[in-house]
């Protein structure tokens, strides 16, 4: 008997602390009103500057938000976002999440001038003279990613679609260390790529779906 009840309130213990489901509805309200100017409502932002966020995976909007709002990101627009999200509380910051990840992408568009090819081998098969492993190895063949399977290092994020500017700039801000990932992964392999590498390649990502 003593067994049983235990059984039960270790239950009741969990449904206490899961978290609650997002409200798509108030996601959508906070897209709106917060980050449609930059983002767009449904994420395709049309700003190079301004990561495309539709169909993003949560767990990486949250932890990215999170880091911008504890002062923990600090580059490229992270400074004008500060203030945008330091009304939000956790929740809020999970319902948009939410929404932001169910929203469609819409596909971009390699420039044929600036070494699509370079940037597809690249993205397939890495770069081996300088052990830079294939992108596709974490962020899958279309650049969908991978959603967090319960910890940081496996939740790799969407970027088939993102603008090609902004995909060199993250990795430029990782080689430099300015920016942060999990276990320095991205830092790691950063480091070894040039600025027509990452140009090369953020290209091929920009026409990737």
């Amino acid at each position: 008997m003593k067994r049983i009840s235990l059984l039960v309130a270790m239950l009741l213990a969990g449904s206490v602390s899961a978290a609650p489901k997002a409200d798509l509805a108030k996601g959508k309200n906070i897209a709106e009103k917060v980050c449609a100017a930059c983002h767009a409502a449904d994420g395709n932002s049309g700003i190079a500057m301004y990561p495309k966020l539709s169909a993003q995976h949560a767990d990486f909007i949250i932890r990215e938000t999170k880091a911008i709002k504890e002062g923990k990101r600090t580059t490229g627009s992270s400074a004008a976002m500060t203030p945008m999200v330091q009304s939000l509380s956790d929740d809020d910051i999970r319902n948009v999440a939410a929404y932001f990840a169910k929203q469609t992408p819409k596909p971009g568009e390699a420039n044929p001038k600036q070494n699509p090819d370079v940037g597809r081998k690249i993205y397939q098969s890495g770069i081996p003279e300088k052990h830079v492993p294939a992108c596709m190895s974490c962020h899958g063949p279309s650049g969908a990613g991978t959603p967090g399977g319960g910890t940081a290092v496996t939740a790799f994020p969407r970027i088939g679609g993102q603008h090609a500017n902004y995909v060199a700039d993250q990795l430029k801000n990782y080689a430099e260390g300015k920016r942060v990932s999990p276990n320095n992964m991205m830092e790691d392999i950063a480091k070894r790529m040039n600025e027509d590498d990452m140009k090369s390649v953020g290209n091929y990502i920009q026409g990737l779906y």
